[in-house]
């Protein structure tokens, strides 16, 4: 299977949302918000979005957003959505992902990159561990009204 990897376009939307479906099964996802922060991603200039793809399909994706960062006293590339479709995880998709993130952060002049992951995937964990990453903080979060 030849996969290419690409930054995405407004057409990719519908395959990336079928796998957002993927990393999010217990959640209900409201396709038009979805697509409004996958817009806005894609015509500014703080994310970049990658694609892998074969056949016209997109089977694996990466958003990735730069912020400033005083800890580490620059900018780092935040993943914040990456996903390999189930049926094809295994076959090196994901590490080309986060090799192809990485290329972009040093474009960009980050100093690291980094990406949360929630509790419940340790098989992701795993793997980005392989891959370099280390566990460094937790994330905390709350809701506030709109």
């Amino acid at each position: 299977m030849e996969v290419k990897y690409r930054e995405a376009t407004t057409e990719d939307f519908s395959d990336i949302f079928m796998l957002f479906g993927q990393l999010w099964p217990d959640r209900t996802l409201h396709r038009d918000d979805m697509f409004a922060v996958f817009s806005r991603g894609l015509n500014g200039s703080a994310d970049k979005y990658i694609c892998a793809v074969t056949g016209g399909k997109v089977i694996g994706f990466c958003s990735i957003a730069y912020v400033n960062n005083f800890w580490q006293e620059g900018r780092i590339a935040y993943i914040y959505a990456m996903i390999v479709d189930d049926s094809l995880r295994g076959q090196g998709i994901g590490t080309r992902l986060l090799a192809e993130a990485g290329t972009l952060a040093r474009m960009a002049g980050c100093k690291k990159i980094e990406l949360d992951s929630g509790f419940q995937r340790e098989g992701a964990h795993k793997f980005y561990e392989k891959n370099g990453y280390m566990k460094r903080a937790f994330l905390f979060s709350k809701d506030i009204a709109h």
